[in-house]
């Protein structure tokens, strides 16, 4: 169990390694709005799944984790992206 919680640190820390060269040309807040905004389409999709796999509970988590990050994204000033339906 130890070894898969380690894998997961040092995969996490490889992928935030990766986005800090992008802080140099980018304001944190857009940064954080852009992750917001990404967080709020796959959450959708994700609840999207869910639903049609019969799953409402986890639609309905996943449907606030869109909210929640829809809101975090507007108050950092990131663009709404229409999503297609």
């Amino acid at each position: 169990m130890a070894r898969s919680t380690m894998s997961v640190k040092t995969a996490s820390s490889a992928a935030a390694k990766d986005l800090q060269p992008h802080a140099a040309t980018r304001r944190p807040d857009e940064d954080t709005a852009a992750m917001a905004s990404y967080i709020a389409d796959m959450a959708s999709e994700l609840s999207h799944l869910a639903g049609r796999a019969e799953m409402p509970m986890v639609a309905y988590f996943l449907s606030l984790a869109r909210v929640e990050a829809e809101m975090r994204s507007r108050e950092l000033g990131g663009a709404h992206i229409p999503r297609e339906k």
